[in-house]
């Protein structure tokens, strides 16, 4: 999997909508996402790996818990990623539960209504097509996709921030066993 670019919107510390351009970085395999403690970094594993999967890349926070905390009910909350695997291209777009402002006057008087998880995955080489929609087929066409469960791709391609102390402090077998 390749990424090319991950647009993600009141998720997070992100209140605004942010993009990165991973094609900046061009024909690299490799890179490091470094930056000041509090900075978002993990935040943007979070959305990849809630892109594909509707979780978070640390286990225990659900989609609903990455909603920028200063986001306006006014403000969209969703990632949507564009990536490659092997010569094909694809978008997913994926939201979680959250509050929005209403169009229309609620019946408690908050103003605001339900938005509801969804989410939808487009193969874009060639013809744009819809591949699947809603959360669970997305996810299970995902796994299907990436040959990793939500589980193994955090173990196997992120390495969680808690478990990459302990992977410099390991023994050879303990190691063996993180990775």
């Amino acid at each position: 999997m390749r990424p090319i670019k991950l647009t993600i919107s009141a998720f997070g510390p992100y209140e605004r909508e942010t993009v990165i351009d991973f094609t900046e970085l061009g024909t690299c395999s490799f890179f490091l996402i470094h930056g000041a403690t509090g900075a978002g970094k993990t935040t943007l594993l979070d959305a990849i790996c809630y892109a594909f999967y509707g979780d978070a890349s640390v286990e225990g926070r659900t989609g609903s818990m990455l909603r920028s905390q200063q986001a306006g009910p006014e403000q969209e909350t969703f990632v949507e990623f564009i990536f490659s695997i092997g010569e094909r291209k694809y978008r997913l777009r994926r939201n979680p539960d959250y509050l929005r402002k209403s169009k229309r006057q609620t019946k408690d008087g908050s103003g605001l209504t339900a938005e509801h998880a969804d989410a939808e995955l487009w193969r874009l080489d060639g013809e744009q097509e819809c591949l699947v929609t809603g959360p669970a087929k997305v996810t299970a066409k995902m796994t299907e996709l990436l040959g990793f469960a939500s589980e193994q791709f955090r173990q196997v391609v992120l390495l969680p921030q808690g478990e990459f102390r302990r992977l410099l402090m390991a023994d050879s077998q303990e190691r063996q066993d993180i990775i």
